[in-house]
């Protein structure tokens, strides 16, 4: 029999495509940024290095987050955590600094507490506390000589706005109208307040009311 001879099939090769060097280059990088955090988190050391920081974002602060039942125990808090003084309920032992409640202005949702702070040279502080959510929380405080306290009812306060004026508003509100923008560096006399409302606290002044943060002592 004659010999069969079957045709040769030749199928051609599966060429892959040619990726560039560069977009290798750029995923090994991007393969290493997202490897390394994730070892790290996953390793004990890395683990011991992330949770003091967790810790320390969790602190409280002495401005907005001290809460209590009273205005005083929230000003007492307060003013204890930023000055390092400890309050007494009594006098204060001779030569021996601490604080001693010396008075309090008492506004609408907001107060002010002055304590003495005992020492040589008649120092106070003032105490800033508002209510919200039915607590009192502490705001902020201000220590110096009892004419340097501010802002406080029957003081002078300065405008601290630089670069621009701050407005004072016919109510102590937010939406209230505008009467008047005392420009940086303004004296004003408060003769009224505090009055915490809209996340504010407020002081009145000749022309209307004018938030806390604008006033600082003379």
């Amino acid at each position: 029999m004659p010999d069969i001879t079957w045709p040769r099939l030749t199928l051609p090769r599966p060429s892959l495509p040619r990726i560039p060097r560069i977009v290798l280059v750029v995923a090994a990088i991007l393969a290493i940024l997202l490897i390394v955090p994730l070892a790290y988190m996953l390793l004990p050391a890395g683990r011991a290095a992330v949770n003091p920081q967790r810790a320390a974002s969790h602190l409280p602060s002495t401005s907005g987050t001290t809460a209590g039942e009273t205005a005083q125990a929230a000003a007492i808090a307060g003013v204890e955590a930023k000055t390092h003084l400890p309050y007494r309920s009594g006098t204060c032992a001779t030569n021996v600094p601490c604080l001693s409640l010396a008075s309090e202005t008492v506004g609408t949702d907001a107060v002010a507490v002055v304590f003495s702070t005992a020492s040589s040279a008649a120092r106070e502080c003032v105490g800033y506390v508002y209510r919200s959510g039915g607590h009192w929380h502490f705001l902020d405080s201000v220590c110096g000589l009892p004419d340097q306290l501010s802002p406080m009812v029957a003081h002078d306060a300065i405008v601290h706005v630089p670069g621009n004026c701050a407005n004072v508003r016919a109510v102590a509100s937010l939406t209230s109208g505008v009467v008047a923008c005392l420009k940086d560096g303004s004296t004003v006399h408060i003769d009224g307040g505090p009055t915490y409302a809209d996340g504010r606290m407020w002081w009145h002044e000749q022309h209307g009311w004018i938030a806390h943060d604008f006033l600082t002592g003379p």
